[in-house]
């Protein structure tokens, strides 16, 4: 028979990781193995690294938070037993003046916080509240908080301050909220009754949502609604004044939070959230999947469920990506090793690396390089600047990530490397049939329509049954720009294909011909 060219782009569907369903029955624009990629604008290609930034820490950071105090720009970070801040590239501890905090180490606990009228309020879940005022030079035990009293969480909402899962003098009341009275702008407190919640002068309350079998977890603001997370529901904090100031009521019954920091917020009235056996988005009032059918048994059964506490979410918004950063299984010291990224604007998946990270903050973060080639740590062919272009854009958040095990602050999205070492993006694709699963093919020559710099190498296999395990060919160095082909001689009744690149450079792959011909139909 004559051959017969085989075309595979993102008309056919937008490039995807996709490794719930077949690879025998589902459509070709799907890959089904994909490591250190991006999917985005109808191309698969490398996705950028993480390069050091902000100075080496003075601990291991746990958990940043990113803090305007005057006109200083500041990071704020956390580690065992301390609090840190970073000025420029100096770091300075700035732990309360009564000594180190209950060490995080060995527990579940982890620093959370926000910023209320301008004072920073942080809790380990295991001492009393700190704040930092626009004039401190350090933190401070939250004034006129209840000294017998902890929480896990603490949120600004409003012109109060949330307490959620409580203990009380030892007591653990995990289905417990307090909120404080209303607090003024550039405060830490509205005096002596601010948490009591017996005084008539105070509109500070305490209520447990008695209701509710799984724990409180967090809290995130969606419009005008404080959106509760729990183990196993999902609830909502409003604001009606008067002599309640605060009412709760139910949203979702039977959807509730994987971790703790397993949830972000859109900034479009939407949260994305991880639940116990899902990936969901919701607005407040309808909920849905969004991982069905692409990667949710794939994530949930990479999960070491030893350290699935540490899982967690976070918004590259200037991507339009929510990645999902969890533990495989042996990753060093349980430290999130791994993301599976959703791409909402694309509805795409894809997965990455990551360097043992317990947190990843959202801000505006200065690598402090001068704007000049000479000032950079890579080369000109390497960088993914432009000429004249500023390593950080101050209206942006980024992605900071708390390199934990390596004790170092890495900027995600900033580099062909990770942290200077090179590494591995694959592409993989078995069980390409053309609508013939009972011929075999032979196939003679790939097309791969591939922009960028530097080569990739490309390997084409073959199957005769479904599952059976896919022979390969020898890799063929494809130089991009240079190569319009890749010649082989595979035969079988499924084509596999699998592009991968060790090299420090950038690639998009927009789509790839096959050129076969039917040579059996037995």
């Amino acid at each position: 028979m004559a051959k017969q060219i085989f075309d595979i782009s993102s008309k056919q569907g937008a490039f995807s990781l996709n490794k719930d369903l077949s690879p025998y029955d589902m459509p070709p624009s799907f890959f089904s193995d994909a490591q250190n990629a991006r999917f985005v604008d109808g191309k698969a290609g490398k996705i950028l690294g993480h390069s050091q930034v902000l100075g080496t820490p003075t601990v291991a950071p746990l958990w940043a938070i990113d803090f305007l105090q005057g006109s200083n720009s500041l990071w704020i970070y956390g580690g065992a037993t301390s609090l840190h801040k970073i000025t420029g590239t100096t770091h300075a501890a700035v732990t309360r003046s009564s000594g180190a905090y209950t060490t995080l180490t060995g527990t579940s606990n982890n620093w959370c916080g926000g910023v209320l009228g301008g004072v920073l309020v942080l809790t380990n879940g295991l001492d009393v509240p700190q704040s930092l005022t626009q004039t401190g030079s350090l933190f401070t035990d939250l004034p006129d908080w209840p000294a017998t009293l902890k929480c896990k969480a603490i949120v600004p909402f409003k012109n109060h301050l949330i307490a959620l899962n409580l203990t009380d003098s030892g007591t653990a009341k995990p289905f417990t909220i307090r909120w404080s009275d209303a607090i003024p702008a550039g405060a830490a407190t509205n005096g002596s009754d601010t948490w009591n919640t017996g005084s008539a002068a105070s509109q500070s309350a305490e209520t447990s949502i008695s209701s509710a079998e799984g724990h409180i977890l967090n809290a995130l603001q969606m419009g005008n609604e404080l959106i509760i997370y729990l183990e196993d529901s999902i609830y909502a904090l409003n604001f009606v004044g008067g002599a309640f100031t605060f009412q709760i009521r139910q949203k979702f019954k039977d959807t509730g939070l994987f971790a703790k920091e397993a949830v972000v917020d859109l900034g479009n009235g939407s949260h994305v959230l991880m639940t116990t056996d899902d990936v969901v988005l919701h607005n407040g009032n309808s909920i849905k999947s969004v991982i069905e059918d692409r990667v949710k048994d794939f994530l949930f059964g990479e999960i070491d469920s030893g350290a699935a506490d540490k899982t967690f979410l976070v918004h590259n918004k200037h991507k339009s990506e929510v990645w999902i950063c969890y533990s495989a299984t042996d990753a060093t010291n349980d430290f999130p090793d791994s993301a599976v990224i959703w791409n909402y604007n694309d509805n795409t998946w894809s997965t990455r690396d990551l360097p043992s990270v317990n947190y990843i903050a959202k801000g505006v973060v200065n690598p402090a390089l001068a704007n000049s080639w000479t000032a950079s740590t890579e080369t000109w062919e390497k960088s993914t600047l432009n000429w004249a272009q500023a390593p950080y854009n101050p209206v942006i958040d980024s992605l900071l990530m708390c390199g934990t095990n390596d004790t170092k602050f890495f900027l995600a999205d900033s580099s062909t490397t990770f942290d200077g070492t090179s590494f591995l993006t694959k592409l993989e694709r078995i069980g390409l049939h053309s609508g013939r699963t009972d011929a075999v093919k032979s196939v003679t020559r790939v097309f791969p329509r591939i922009e960028g710099t530097g080569s990739v190498n490309i390997s084409v296999g073959s199957e005769l049954q479904p599952f059976q395990g896919v022979s390969y060919s020898d890799p063929v160095a494809f130089e991009i720009g240079t190569d319009f082909k890749v010649d082989c001689r595979v035969k079988g009744r499924y084509i596999a294909i699998k592009i991968e690149s060790n090299a420090d450079t950038q690639f998009d792959l927009s789509g790839m011909a096959i050129e076969a011909e039917v040579v059996s139909e037995r």
